[in-house]
């Protein structure tokens, strides 16, 4: 008897060594892509994912996703349908080694076609042992906007080239054909090509550690491994849906408008726990909108995913297991199950509120104590793109490269010289810029006041990389005082950012949730409203001496528009109780000197604000999170002293603090 359990505890540790070296695999993998890529939204913001999956047999793994790495969460929950569509449809008989088969449709894999799926087979001999899938952005496909990100496009074909199983590598050498299709659709060719390679070289290094693990513990055992892993993640998250109680809940979210529609498109779920199971029913959610900001169905499908693994079982590695306990229901043709040809350009943010609908249905029969206030829930994005002068490149002045052999190879005994003895060629510029915000508050703590978005897991992209790679000064980057929800626990402040472009451009607002607040928890108060505005220095010359008035702040400093937002009398964003609305995704023809300045939602609070500790509020007024107006307004404490000009000397006093406080009352 205690040979058999000895042997039992011996396979358990090898199927634990190996579980562990998938996920070392992926992560070292992603490290190759953050080395190599040129895509400052590949390098700098992780917007990329790895994943090592399963076989087709045994039927336990059936191209199940059995580790990923910690980058992109919105790639989680669609890669494995992403998978199993593309060796369906592209036939598991046509694969063989060496193969990167490409596939960005975002009604057979999710997200949008900027989002690139591609996939290698892993064999030993001429069994298909597992594979490796990886998935990245690659900044432009094409399309009637350089760069993609616009609200106006109307259907899938004006967001860019869309790409169902086509080789990229064959024989682990470039596929001329695949490689053209991405290239003559692309206005960065360039940065594609580093690109392509970084991701080639990611899935050959997970293939060969796939490989050695096969040889070092053999197929059936990795097999075993994997669905050790899976079913590891499995009761995982089953014990965490164990720990929430029983019911049906609801839960809304939303998106402010389409761009040709400014009404509000509203997810309704109705979330049914029993167990260890659970069902999420999107019945009268609104229907399919008329532009770019539906997701498919299997983004909707992430946000499930996701909402129950942040919830259940934050902290166990992902893959597909975690999600077996999970069914959804969602009615065709709604904008978080856009059909073909829907325009998915920003699912993220539709995605983001399936994410919220779901959580706050959860948090609705959960104690008090197990709550937590909303994150600022939007990307707050702009695209910003347009063109720059360059100067001389040696003898080929800036030339394309190969455009010359290109030619000579086309003519042949035709000889052909290009000249461009003025330099003046342009060149190309997309820059994509979000932001990042606040999270709420819970039982344990203040909310954190700097963080991604719950599915997003990104990086932001540095000011110094902003302004290296393109025409764009980041100006300012900062806290907003009075902007966390109130509460015995402050939500994650608000951030603003002012961006100003030195060249002409067009800027493309992508600003889709500032209609809903993000929800205060046990008493708490929601955070307060985001808002855009725009500034146009008409008379002003271009260059740093704009820079000095938009920074000087004071009476000459050309007016700020509203751009996003409910608006008070003063331009300052207010709720929608009070305000006025400004739709906030018309395109902007921004000259040089334009400033955009966004500010993110902040974050909600936990718990009653009269519980926060003085000392508390004190420490957040010195900081400059909570002004002393707002110390006395929205948690009843007086601090004295003035924190511009003496913040040591700031105090909190008790007397009045506690009259306050029970005036309150």
């Amino acid at each position: 008897m205690s040979t058999d359990n000895s042997n039992t505890d011996s396979g358990n540790v090898e199927l634990e060594i190996v579980r562990n070296a998938f996920y070392a695999t992926v992560r070292q993998a992603g490290r190759i892509i953050l080395r190599s890529s040129f895509s400052p939204i590949i390098r700098d913001a992780f917007d990329f994912c790895v994943t090592l999956v399963g076989p087709i047999a045994p039927p336990r793994l059936d191209l199940d996703i059995v580790a990923m790495n910690e980058s992109l969460a919105h790639f989680s929950g669609v890669m494995p349908y992403m998978v199993r569509n593309l060796v369906w449809e592209y036939g598991a008989e046509n694969l063989r080694p060496g193969d990167l088969i490409a596939y960005n449709n975002p009604f057979k894999g999710g997200n949008h076609v900027y989002d690139n799926g591609f996939f290698r087979p892993v064999f030993v001999g001429d069994e298909m042992i597992g594979g490796v899938a990886v998935k990245a952005h690659l900044v432009d496909m094409g399309g009637l906007t350089a760069g993609g990100y616009s609200v106006r496009k109307r259907s899938v074909f004006e967001e860019g080239v869309v790409i169902s199983g086509v080789q990229v590598y064959r024989d682990d050498k470039p596929f001329v054909p695949g490689f053209n299709l991405y290239f003559d659709n692309s206005r960065l060719p360039q940065n594609m090509l580093a690109d392509l390679q970084a991701l080639h070289s990611a899935a050959s290094f997970a293939e060969q550690r796939l490989l050695a693990l096969a040889e070092q513990h053999g197929v059936e055992t990795v097999h075993d491994a994997m669905a050790y892993t899976l079913d590891y993640a499995d009761r995982s998250t089953r014990d965490g849906l164990r720990a929430l109680p029983d019911g049906d809940f609801v839960g809304e979210d939303g998106i402010d408008a389409d761009a040709y529609n400014d009404e509000p498109y509203v997810i309704r779920t109705t979330v049914r726990k029993r167990g260890d199971e659970v069902e999420v029913d999107f019945s009268g959610t609104s229907r399919e909108a008329a532009s770019s900001v539906n997701c498919s169905v299997f983004d909707a499908i992430n946000g499930v995913f996701t909402a129950v693994k942040f919830l259940c079982d934050p902290h166990n590695p992902n893959n597909s297991g975690a999600f077996r306990c999970v069914s959804v229901v969602i009615p065709e043709g709604t904008f978080v199950s856009a059909r073909p040809p829907a325009a998915t350009t920003m699912y993220f943010d539709a995605a983001e509120a399936v994410f919220n609908a779901v959580t706050k249905a959860f948090l609705s029969g959960a104690p008090p104590e197990a709550g937590f206030g909303g994150h600022y829930g939007t990307n707050m994005g702009l695209l910003i793109t347009g063109s720059v002068g360059i100067g001389p490149a040696g003898p080929r002045r800036g030339l394309p490269p190969a455009v010359a052999e290109q030619l000579a190879a086309a003519t042949q005994s035709i000889p052909a010289t290009l000249d461009d003895p003025d330099a003046a060629g342009r060149r190309l510029f997309v820059a994509p810029l979000f932001a990042l915000g606040g999270f709420g508050a819970s039982a344990e703590g203040d909310g954190e006041n700097f963080v991604s978005m719950s599915q997003q897991n990104l990086m932001e992209m540095s000011a110094e990389a902003i302004e290296e790679d393109h025409p764009v000064m980041v100006l300012r980057k900062e806290f907003a005082a009075d902007s966390g929800g109130p509460g015995e626990h402050r939500g994650g402040a608000a951030v603003v950012y002012d961006r100003m472009v030195v060249s002409r451009a067009d800027v493309y607002p992508l600003l889709l949730h500032l209609r809903v607040l993000p929800w205060g928890s046990d008493g708490a108060g929601p955070g307060r409203p985001g808002a855009a505005w725009v500034g146009r220095p008409d008379d002003a010359p271009p260059g740093t001496d704009v820079a000095r008035v938009w920074l000087a702040g004071n009476g000459d400093t050309p007016a700020l528009l509203p751009l996003g937002g409910y608006f008070d009398d003063e331009q300052s964003p207010t709720d929608r109780g009070s305000g006025t609305w400004v739709n906030g995704l018309s395109d902007i023809d921004a000259a040089p000197g334009t400033l955009v300045r966004v500010r993110t939602p902040g974050a909600g609070g936990w718990g009653d604000p009269l519980r926060r500790d003085p000392a508390a509020v004190l420490r957040d007024v010195r900081d400059g999170y909570v002004t002393v107006d707002g110390a006395r307004r929205d948690y009843g404490v007086v601090v004295t002293g003035d924190p511009d000009t003496a913040p040591q000397a700031l105090a909190v006093d008790e007397a009045a603090t506690r009259e306050e406080r029970e005036g309150t009352r």
